[in-house]
């Protein structure tokens, strides 16, 4: 598809845009034009094939906007970016423009409304989850789990993008591998070498290590 039109109202809007922005312009299947800002810049080449969980692959997987936080496991540094699908005069999906800035400048882009629900996947079945009955989050070998009381469920999102995403005041990150929804700790225990033991209240009773990464953070936000 010809996307000569777009490269030309790129160049044209970029100057409009925050400075801190970063722009990528995407046929469907590799990038076509990007210009990189001060602030970050992905190292993207033209034609330069896209990567699987990028925001620009998720905008023509989905062929609507889309608006969250990537890990650095991508492109080495994270970012939080906005993609919008390009459509011909025949509604045909035919690219996607992403506009790219640092995480803690996504204030800067427009965020679509919280649903306040996380998307779990089981064997076939999707099921939203209300962020108030997450337990926990998890990290296994690449793959993200959402606990509840007493189910788990695979779900796309990193850790790093979940923590950037979610009420920083509900959940917290407590180690590498686990963020936890605070309401959802029965009690802290003290642990060896200065860091603590959460004990959950899902059925389980799960056993949670603050790593001592995390225990100086995690003590100041408790107030403990």
């Amino acid at each position: 598809m010809d996307l000569q039109p777009y490269q030309q109202v790129i160049r044209s809007i970029s100057t409009l845009l925050p400075q801190e922005t970063s722009i990528a312009l995407a046929d469907q299947s590799q990038y076509i034009l990007y210009r990189p800002s001060g602030a970050i810049d992905l190292k993207i080449a033209p034609g330069d094939l896209l990567k699987q969980g990028s925001i620009a692959h998720q905008t023509l997987r989905e062929g609507n906007k889309v608006a969250h936080f990537i890990s650095p496991d991508l492109f080495g540094v994270p970012y939080y970016g906005l993609g919008t699908p390009l459509y011909d005069e025949k509604e045909r999906l035919i690219g996607a423009i992403t506009l790219i800035v640092p995480p803690e400048r996504s204030h800067l882009l427009p965020v679509p409304p919280r649903t306040e629900y996380v998307i779990g996947q089981t064997e076939n079945r999707f099921v939203p989850v209300h962020e108030r009955d997450i337990a926990y989050f998890s990290s296994r070998d690449g793959t993200t789990l959402m606990h509840t009381r007493s189910s788990v469920y695979k779900i796309k999102q990193t850790l790093q993008a979940l923590e950037w995403s979610l009420p920083g005041n509900q959940f917290l990150r407590c180690h590498r591998a686990f963020l936890v929804n605070i309401a959802w700790i029965q009690e802290i225990q003290r642990n060896f070498h200065s860091t603590f033991l959460l004990v959950m209240k899902d059925d389980a009773q799960t056993r949670i290590s603050v790593s001592q990464k995390y225990a100086s953070l995690f003590r100041t936000k408790l107030g403990f």
